[in-house]
């Protein structure tokens, strides 16, 4: 069933409950300009356990929408399509569709002849060409991508103004298949209170799936493999003094430690964005997190916050992540200790 869906007005006062998918050829609208957006399969499941569909997945990012689109402005987008849910088939996309609306915005940025991690003068298979990439500005624009079947959001870590500098150094707690989640929430304080020591802070949230994710803000002063370098110096000094933690890329070598990967930081490398919908049963969202979470007695469930509950916490709580738009770390203290230039 095709269906259109109204995304004005602002959403901002309104929670999943009353957002619905509606009929009568209802025409959306962002900053005056007219953007025709007709939503197709909503009745589709997504999830098949728990019977949530592809619309509930849309009422979802529309509630979310007047939070979300300031961590999504000004960034690359790469797809990660799941037309028929969680359970199908699903690909990444970075070149934009050709089907696209033409309202739909857009930046095409040349490779950057380096696979950023293999060292910064090998070359890449995409080396030359140049790829034009979804962007989003408003609600309409977003649907659109979550009609396309795009259950996760992936955003670059650098703007499109400046693709080649980021604006996070970023961490990815990854733990090994049955390791206790407080190891996880262990790991993240360290790494806080090592951030604290170098004058730094980062932002814990969840990544929707098994671990956390942590964000240090910066300016976009710094090449990746600068930041890469100090974010590497950071988690080996974690690894030292941790034995339940490891560096190690290639699974087979990290037994049953923690990876934590300081590597993401290159060019065109995606991790899910904040109140990103992951594609694994439950519906789970990435989610940030009060310090109280990360500290209480109470050992905290990744898994508790989904596309169901999470716009009632963030209507209580607020954007935990906004510092991370409004703060600006200074790298100058870590990038000492790496004997690169600040």
């Amino acid at each position: 069933m095709d269906r259109q869906f109204a995304v004005t007005p602002s959403l901002a006062d309104r929670s999943a409950d009353t957002i619905g998918v509606t009929g009568g050829g209802i025409v959306a609208s962002a900053n005056g300009e007219a953007k025709p957006l007709t939503l197709s399969n909503t009745d589709k499941i997504f999830w098949p356990q728990q019977g949530y569909t592809k619309g509930d997945l849309l009422m979802y990012y529309a509630a979310m929408a007047p939070v979300l689109l300031p961590h999504l402005r000004g960034y690359p987008l790469v797809l990660v399509r799941y037309p028929d849910g969680i359970e199908g088939k699903f690909f990444y996309q970075k070149q934009a569709p050709d089907h696209r609306p033409s309202w739909l915005p857009t930046v095409t940025i040349p490779s950057s002849g380096s696979d950023g991690t293999a060292g910064e003068g090998k070359k890449s298979a995409s080396s030359g060409r140049a790829i034009t990439y979804c962007m989003v500005n408003d609600e309409a624009d977003l649907l659109w991508l979550i009609n396309a079947g795009c259950i996760e959001v992936h955003p670059w870590l650098s703007m499109a103004a400046d693709p080649d500098k980021p604006t996070a150094m970023v961490f990815d707690l990854d733990p090994a298949p049955g390791q206790d989640f407080r190891v996880v929430i262990e790991v993240a304080l360290c790494l806080q209170a090592a951030l604290k020591t170098l004058g730094l802070k980062g932002y814990v949230k969840t990544s929707g799936a098994s671990g956390l994710h942590l964000f240090v803000p910066i300016a976009p002063l710094y090449p990746y493999a600068v930041v890469r370098e100090a974010a590497v110096v950071l988690a080996q000094m974690i690894a030292e003094v941790d034995s339940r933690v490891t560096l190690e890329r290639h699974v087979e070598e990290r037994g049953q430690r923690l990876y934590l990967d300081c590597w993401q930081m290159a060019r065109a490398k995606t991790l899910a964005s904040v109140y990103s919908v992951r594609p694994v049963p439950g519906a789970t969202v990435s989610t940030p997190l009060l310090a109280e979470e990360l500290s209480g007695e109470n050992l905290l469930d990744p898994r508790q916050f989904t596309i169901k509950n999470l716009p009632d916490r963030v209507a209580q709580v607020g954007d935990l992540f906004a510092p991370v738009l409004q703060e600006k770390n200074d790298l100058r203290p870590l990038l000492s200790l790496t004997g690169a230039q600040g």
